[in-house]
């Protein structure tokens, strides 16, 4: 009778078939390099590498010396003094494609501090929030068709401008979806957005206080502000790579302490121009609260 040995044949075959599996499969997973955190790259380096977004007042380079100055500049710099760490301002990105780099490791975080919204949200873990930014709408200096009626700026016929991939373009898709699109790429100067409305080649457009003043003043009676509330105050901070929550510790640790000493405060001063162009969060941090500069003469 051979029939069995046939069936003992064929039980020991597919034993050491699956023993040979289950070999590959245990030592392929035992040596895959486990990925480095950019919280340990930091540590072991000593070193903050930075994606930083050019934006006036925030961020500069002077064409002459490329040296870095703004205000996202002197937080990190505060940042990395408190923490021991050095500040290396590794790579310029624009607002489309700042999160891209923390994913392949190229800098450990995106050292501009940018508008927190759910978009935002799913590809990037921000830090509390470091101020809070109004945001108003700006039209050519003869216009009044927007003063205290915002909603007649959600209509075909209105041409709204904004840099793709930044906050305006959020806002517009929330509150303004019916007026058309006026976009221009992200790695585009900001003023440019407000150019096209004084050129005639858009209706409105939507930014912060700091970032229209300075065209305004360069740019005299072409154009103002829409009466009426700041379209939002929305809460800006650092970015680092999903899943980094050590390296989000070390830095939400060090920004509420640079909040409740002053720190933060006294830096922001020192950039505004006016009450309300920033707001400091609420304690421990939240809610938009006090216009920083508001009582600065009383320093």
């Amino acid at each position: 009778m051979k029939f069995p040995h046939v069936i003992l044949a064929l039980i020991l075959s597919v034993a050491a078939a699956y023993a040979t599996t289950s070999y590959v499969i245990s030592k392929n997973s035992t040596n895959t390099p486990r990925r480095e955190t950019a919280y340990e790259r930091v540590m072991q380096t000593g070193t903050i590498r930075c994606g930083y977004l050019l934006y006036p007042k925030f961020v500069e380079r002077d064409p002459n010396t490329n040296v870095l100055s703004g205000m996202w500049v002197d937080f990190m710099e505060e940042i990395g003094k408190q923490l021991g760490l050095k500040i290396e301002w590794t790579e310029e990105v624009g607002t489309a494609n700042a999160f891209d780099g923390l994913k392949t490791g190229r800098y450990d975080m995106v050292c501009s501090a940018l508008h927190q919204t759910p978009g935002r949200a799913r590809v990037t873990e921000f830090t509390v929030p470091i101020i809070f930014m109004p945001t108003y709408a700006y039209v050519r200096a003869d216009d009044t068709r927007f003063d205290n009626a915002y909603e007649k700026i959600n209509d075909p016929s209105i041409r709204y401008a904004y840099l793709d991939g930044e906050f305006s373009q959020s806002l517009k898709a929330e509150k303004f979806p019916k007026a058309q699109s006026v976009s221009l790429p992200n790695l585009t100067d900001p003023s440019q957005v407000l150019l096209q409305v004084a050129m005639g080649k858009a209706d409105i457009s939507a930014t912060e206080p700091s970032t229209a003043e300075p065209f305004l003043l360069h740019n005299p009676g072409k154009l103002k502000r829409v009466a009426g509330p700041a379209l939002r105050k929305q809460a800006t901070g650092f970015d680092v790579g999903v899943g980094e929550e050590a390296l989000l510790n070390m830095l939400n640790t060090t920004i509420q302490a640079m909040l409740a000493s002053g720190t933060v405060e006294k830096i922001a001063d020192k950039y505004t121009t006016a009450p309300g162009q920033f707001f400091l969060p609420a304690e421990p941090w939240g809610a938009s609260s006090q216009p920083i500069g508001e009582h600065s003469g009383d320093k």
